[in-house]
């Protein structure tokens, strides 16, 4: 639900003309907060060991979250320029 919203933040970051820089930071968010359940859970007991296959869902994630913010501040700076023309 935390990704929505940082989602939605970034659109409106976009409509209100925000610096292409916020796309890294909300990316950074999203995987902070889709991760950290993980990651918490890795140093439960029994622990398991970060593998490779973490370590390629974890790069996936980022290119993912990435994708995702940059469509967002794109959808809002889109929704900028054709309401206020």
């Amino acid at each position: 639900m935390l990704e929505f919203l940082i989602v939605a933040g970034v659109a409106i970051a976009g409509y209100a003309g925000a610096s292409g820089w916020w796309v890294l930071l909300a990316a950074a968010a999203m995987t902070v907060a889709g991760w950290w359940r993980k990651v918490k859970l890795l140093r439960q007991h029994p622990q398991v060991p970060f593998s490779s296959k973490m370590t390629t869902y974890l790069v996936a994630s980022i290119a993912i979250n990435v994708g995702f913010a940059t469509l967002s501040l794109l959808a809002g700076r889109a929704a900028r320029y054709l309401l206020q023309g």
